[in-house]
């Protein structure tokens, strides 16, 4: 009988470093610290970013919303030439009183050209004439020759009377103006009506004028160049269907 040998004996366990352990879970509990305050930091900065984009989008909206405004305008078609103008009152227009002064000028000066009326003739004459210069006051006198033919008071007499109705008046630039007009000749038992386009190249010039050219002129407006063109064909009406 043999004897058993003794079993060997087990291989004893390595202690185990405990401060490294602490170390590492320290280093990690603080990797996932560092990650998480991170990730909060972005979430914050998305979330400023989108509110300080919401109140710009609200505040660029709110100054909008007043712009977006319907107004009711009223629209004045000729139904004869197809001209179309939006009627506004003064404050709505924003006119500038250089401009109104202006328009004021070139209205006055068609009006005084255009209209005909045996009685006021030398009157408006004189005016039209103290408000041209060059061409236009050469153009002026022609109308007017005893040598001309077809001067004015020979083609309408006596009898004839032309009255003027501005329609709308837009400038090109500083010193040029177009003028829309009709006018009506009422001459025997008929009426003539016949409109017009005017385009008026004037100054303002600061050479001496009599007192009285001052009255009438003070700011020495001076009309050009003046060239009309109709803008359409004329109706011929008996005159009492025309005063209806």
């Amino acid at each position: 009988m043999t004897n058993a040998e003794p079993a060997a004996n087990p291989p004893e366990t390595p202690p185990i470093d405990l401060t490294a352990y602490w170390k590492a879970g320290a280093s990690w509990e603080a990797e996932l610290y560092r990650k998480e305050r991170r990730s909060r930091k972005i979430a914050w900065t998305v979330a400023a970013a989108a509110g300080i984009s919401t109140l710009l989008s609200l505040s660029a909206l709110n100054l909008l919303v007043p712009l977006k405004q319907f107004e009711a305008v009223v629209v004045i078609a000729d139904k004869t030439t197809g001209f179309v103008e939006v009627a506004r009152s003064l404050d709505e227009s924003k006119l500038s009183e250089n401009d109104a002064v202006k328009t004021a000028n070139v209205v006055r000066y068609i009006r005084a050209r255009e209209t005909y009326d045996p009685r006021a003739l030398k009157d408006n004459y004189d005016l039209a004439q103290l408000y041209s210069t060059g061409q236009a006051a050469a153009d002026l006198r022609h109308d007017f020759e005893p040598s001309n033919p077809q001067s004015k008071d020979k083609v309408l007499g006596r009898n004839a009377r032309v009255a003027v109705t501005i329609k709308s008046v837009s400038f090109l630039n500083a010193s040029t103006a177009t003028v829309r007009f009709s006018t009506e000749t009422r001459r025997d038992n008929t009426l003539r009506r016949e409109h017009w386009v005017s385009v008026v190249r004037f100054r303002y010039t600061t050479a001496p004028l009599k007192n009285e050219y001052r009255f009438d002129n003070p700011l020495g407006f001076q009309v050009v160049e003046y060239r009309r063109d109709q803008e359409s064909l004329p109706e011929v009406l008996p005159a009492d269907r025309a005063a209806r």
